[in-house]
């Protein structure tokens, strides 16, 4: 009797997807000195093994943002003016926030994600915004307080509530004053 050698699945798979390629520590360091922070430990260790978000698959959008080649990181550093006008035609914001970010990649029909690049918490995280719109009016909102939630929510893994998705924004918001609420001064501006 004779066996047949059954394609492997390596190269299968390798045919049917993207080869995933992680940043070096020298690069990742690089890519902290281009952003001017340190990258939350849950992200470096992410990039360490996927750069370019590829793992996620196809329907992702907003891929390589932190650049293409692993060797060579050239971040996509934006505002968030910057990304409610792309986000839709005529997009605009009345969000605060001066602070840069990256965009990170999101599911189709989703908020967009954002890498908020302010001050980070005691464990290294750094918040990520959430940018939802009605017509041309873009929301900029807490959406995770930590990278590892929103990889394992994107990833299909977990569906966090949203006080899951905030845990702990208050020390987010204590180190970060321009993310706090302005509510009051909301309600004195409006006129009835």
């Amino acid at each position: 009797m004779h066996l047949k050698k059954r394609p492997s699945s390596a190269s299968a798979a390798s045919s049917s997807s993207p080869r995933i390629m992680g940043a070096s520590q020298a690069a990742l360091d690089a890519l902290e000195s281009k952003l001017m922070v340190e990258l939350p430990p849950t992200l470096r260790a992410f990039l360490a093994f996927d750069f370019t978000f590829d793992s996620l698959g196809r329907k992702f959008k907003g891929k390589h943002r932190f650049g293409t080649d692993p060797k060579a990181p050239r971040p996509r550093i934006t505002s968030v003016r910057k990304l409610a006008e792309a986000m839709v035609e005529l997009g605009w914001t009345d969000s605060r926030l001066r602070g840069k970010v990256v965009r990170l990649p999101n599911l189709p029909n989703q908020p967009w994600n954002a890498l908020y690049l302010g001050e980070a918490r005691r464990d290294g995280e750094l918040l990520i915004l959430g940018l939802d719109n009605e017509e041309t009016n873009v929301r900029v909102f807490p959406r995770y307080t930590a990278f590892d939630l929103y990889i394992a929510e994107q990833a299909g893994l977990f569906h966090f509530t949203d006080s899951q998705r905030n845990d702990d924004l208050e020390s987010h918001i204590a180190l970060n004053p321009e993310l706090g609420s302005t509510d009051e001064e909301e309600e004195i501006d409006q006129d009835y």
